[in-house]
Parts: structure tokens; sequence; C-alpha cells
């Protein structure tokens, strides 16, 4: 078999033109997985240093979708609650918890999700050790969370629930105002 030099540069372009998209599609899967993590972090990082512990400014942290499902949250609670009952994502606890020196770890977990750990409360022992998956989406503005997983737990499906049971609730026996947690 001859060699033929007018099939081998065309060839060699090609080969290395997909080594370059190659590379750089790895690169930017990489930047991209870092940007999570950062995102994920930089946020436990601004959100304890903050000792107001003030929940996320509308549009930096949740997606739109997410944002409007606890806005309803917020407002069915507000509207609807019994007298003394717990109600919304955030009445009963702060989601994020004070995390202190809870040994605070973000790690990417594949396809928009981001793992964390730590102990919600260090100085009692390794009972209370945490898990949460971020599964976040990409938005214009960058990385948003869009549902947060723990145990059996997901924060879209538990207020969604909520919202449905409050609105079931009305339908049956005219449900009765109470205050509601702090808006998200």
């Amino acid at each position: 078999m001859s060699f033929n030099k007018k099939h081998y540069l065309p060839t060699a372009a090609l080969v290395g033109a997909t080594a370059i998209a190659v590379a750089s599609l790895l690169a930017y899967k990489a930047r991209s997985e870092r940007q999570q993590v950062d995102f994920i972090t930089g946020f436990y990082k601004s959100y304890l240093g903050d000792t107001r512990r003030a929940p996320p400014p509308p549009g930096t942290f949740y997606s739109p979708d997410l944002e409007d499902l606890l806005a309803t949250n917020h407002e069915l609670c507000g509207k609807l609650a019994r007298n003394g009952e717990i109600c919304g994502y955030d009445a009963d606890d702060d989601v994020f918890l004070n995390l202190g020196k809870a040994g605070f770890k973000a790690a990417y977990a594949g396809d928009g999700n981001v793992d964390v750990s730590f102990n919600a409360f260090p100085g009692q022992g390794g009972n209370h050790q945490r898990q949460i998956r971020f599964v976040l989406t990409l938005e214009d503005a960058g990385w948003r969370v869009d549902d947060m997983l723990s145990g059996a737990s997901a924060l879209r499906r538990d207020v969604l629930h909520e919202n449905e049971t409050l609105l079931a609730r009305t339908r049956t026996s005219g449900g009765t105002a109470t205050k509601a947690a702090s808006p998200p």
C-alpha cells in the first residue's frame, strides 16, 4: 500500500481539529463543574459570614421556577395556615443551618448536581451529619438552585405538597389565616 499525500493532509487536519475540539470540550466541562461547586460553596461562605442569616436576594440563588413556587408557598401560608401551625419551607428551621465549624464540603456529583456534607451541630457528635444534593440549572445569570434533596426529602416536592394541602383544606373547611414564615 502506497502513501497518498493527497489524503494524508486532510486526514491529519481532521484528526488535529478533533483533538482540539475534544480538549476544548473537556476544559469546558471541568470549568462548568468547578463553577457549580464554587456557586454552592460561595453561597455558604457568604451566608455563614452574615450574622443576620438573611435569605438569598431574589434572583441570586434559586431558579425562577423554584422562587415562584416558594413565593406561592409563603403567600398560601400567610393566608391559609391555621393559628400556631408551622407552615412554610423555612418556618421551623434555618434551611441552610448554622454551619459554623461543621466541616462543610462540596463536591460535583454530575449532571448539574452538587453534594454537600456537614455536621449540623458539630459540638454534639456525629449523629447530626447531613448530606444535601443541590440540583442546579444554568440560567442567563449563572447557576441557580432548582431543588434541594436530603434523604427522602425534596424541597420542590415538599413545598408543592404543602401548597396543595393548604389549597385543598380551604376548599373543604375555609381555613383561617396566621403569621407565615419569612419570604424566600
